[in-house]
C-alpha cells in the first residue's frame, strides 16, 4: 500500500494504474482534453471488457474557448464510455477498480496531466479508500440519474459542435463581446456534506460528536428496483434468494464492526404507495471480516453475488412480522430528529429536510447517531408488540 503526493508525471502514473485495472474505471473531471481522451479511448478499445464511467461539465462557453474538448468527449463516447454531465462540478477523481485512486487538482486534460502545476494524491493499493471513493462516485452518479437530465448523448455533442463552428470564428472581434451561458446537465441541490475527503473518512472514527456510534442504516433495494411493500422481511429475502441471517454489500463494508446494530431499511413504498425507505427491523452483527466475500463457485450458483459479493452475518435480531409498508418511514425519523440523525451533520447549522432526503441515495449503508438508534429501537419495539416479530438470529 502507498500514499504518494504527485506533482509531475501524472499521466505515467495514470497509465500504470490502467495496466492494473481489470473491471472498471470511474472518472470525475470538469474539463476533458482531446489528447488524454484519445489515449484512454485507445486503451479501452484494446481492453474491451473494462467499463468506464465519466462525470464532467457540458458548458458551451468552455467548448468554444477550447477549455474542454467536444471531440475528446465524442472520442470517449465512441469508445463506450458512459458520460454524464453535472452543472457546477468541480471535483477531480480517478478510481481504478476497487484498489487505487487519484484525487487532486488535475483535470483530464493535457494541461492537467502533463504541463500545469498540479497537486494530486496517489492512493495505490489503498483498497478501503478506493472503495469509499467509488461510493462517493456512485452516490453522485445515482443522484444525476435520478434527476434524469445528465446523460450526454450524440445529439448533445453534434448540437454543440455546430454552435462552436458558428461562433468561434467571430470571438476575436474587438467591438463585440460574446458570452454563452448555455449549460447542459443535471442540476443537483447543494449538500452541506459533499467534500470528497469527508466522504472517504465518513466511517473512520474521529473525536467528533457521537463518533463512537455503532448503529447503521442497511439499505436493501434500489430506486429502480423497489421491493414490493406487501411482502414482509422473510418473504422479501426468499424472493430475492438471500439468507435471512445475512446482508450483502457491493463494496467492502469495513467500517461495520462486531456488535454494531444494522437497522434494516427497505427501499420500497409506504402504506399510501409513496416511494420511500421503510425501516422494518434491526440486527446485531458479527461485523465485517476479510473472509466475508463470495467465492467463484458461489457467484456461479447465485450470479447476483458478483455485484454484491461482501456480507455480514447477524448474531441476533428481528423484523416486524408484517408487510414492509407497516414499518417506519425514513422521513418520519427525519421529521423527529432532523440533522441529529447522522453524526456527520450534528455540527452543521442549516440542514434542510430536502437535503436530508438525499443523504441515503445510492448508499448500501450509512452510520447513524445514538439518538437515532434509541429512537428507532423504541419505535420498532412498539411494532413488534403490535405485529409480532421474525427472528433473524
Amino acid at each position: 500500500m502507498a500514499v504518494t503526493l504527485i506533482t509531475e508525471d501524472l499521466f505515467d502514473q495514470f497509465n500504470e494504474l490502467l495496466d492494473t485495472t481489470e473491471k472498471e474505471i470511474n472518472i470525475i473531471s470538469p474539463f476533458i482534453g482531446r489528447k488524454t481522451s484519445l489515449q484512454l479511448a485507445k486503451w479501452l478499445t484494446i481492453n474491451k471488457g473494462i467499463n468506464c464511467n465519466l462525470i464532467t461539465r457540458f458548458y458551451r462557453e468552455e467548448f468554444i474557448e477550447n477549455v474542454s474538448s467536444l471531440s475528446g468527449i465524442e472520442v470517449l463516447m465512441n469508445a463506450g464510455v458512459n458520460i454524464y454531465a453535472l452543472v457546477d462540478l468541480h471535483t477531480k477523481l480517478y478510481v481504478f477498480d476497487n484498489h487505487s485512486a487519484i484525487i487532486g487538482s488535475a483535470n483530464f486534460t493535457q494541461g492537467g496531466f502533463v504541463s500545469n502545476h498540479e497537486l494530486c494524491i496517489l492512493l495505490n493499493n489503498e483498497r478501503e479508500i478506493a472503495e469509499r471513493s467509488n461510493k462517493y462516485f456512485y452516490d453522485l452518479l445515482g443522484r444525476i440519474i435520478d434527476i434524469g437530465e445528465g446523460k450526454v448523448t450524440q445529439e448533445w455533442i453534434e448540437t454543440e459542435i455546430e454552435m462552436a463552428r458558428k461562433t468561434a470564428p467571430f470571438r476575436k472581434a474587438k467591438n463585440t463581446t460574446y458570452t454563452n451561458v448555455f449549460k447542459r446537465g443535471a442540476v443537483l441541490p447543494k449538500l452541506k456534506k459533499v467534500d470528497l475527503f469527508e466522504e472517504i473518512l465518513e466511517n473512520t472514527p474521529t473525536n467528533n460528536i457521537d463518533s463512537n456510534s455503532s448503529a447503521w442504516f442497511k439499505f436493501e433495494g434500489t430506486g429502480e428496483d423497489r421491493i414490493p411493500n406487501y411482502m414482509n422481511y422473510r418473504e422479501m429475502k426468499g424472493v430475492r434468494k438471500r439468507d435471512l441471517n445475512q446482508t450483502f454489500f457491493p463494496r467492502r463494508p469495513s467500517g461495520i464492526e462486531k456488535g454494531d446494530i444494522l437497522f434494516l431499511t427497505i427501499v420500497s413504498m409506504d402504506d399510501k404507495d409513496v416511494p420511500t425507505p421503510m425501516i422494518v427491523g434491526y440486527a446485531e452483527t458479527e461485523g465485517y471480516i476479510a473472509q466475508n466475500i463470495a467465492n467463484a463457485n458461489e457467484i456461479k450458483e447465485t450470479p447476483w453475488k458478483d455485484r454484491f459479493p461482501y456480507f455480514v452475518e447477524f448474531t441476533r435480531g428481528k423484523a416486524i412480522n408484517a408487510p414492509i409498508k407497516r414499518g417506519i418511514r425514513l422521513i418520519d425519523l427525519y421529521n423527529s430528529l432532523g440533522k441529529d440523525t447522522y453524526p456527520s451533520l450534528q455540527q452543521k447549522s442549516d440542514i434542510s429536510l430536502k437535503n436530508l432526503h438525499t443523504m441515503h441515495f445510492r448508499r448500501s449503508h450509512i452510520r447513524i447517531t445514538h439518538d437515532a438508534k434509541n429512537h428507532l429501537k423504541s419505535e420498532l419495539d412498539k411494532l413488534f408488540v403490535k405485529y409480532g416479530s421474525i427472528d433473524l438470529g
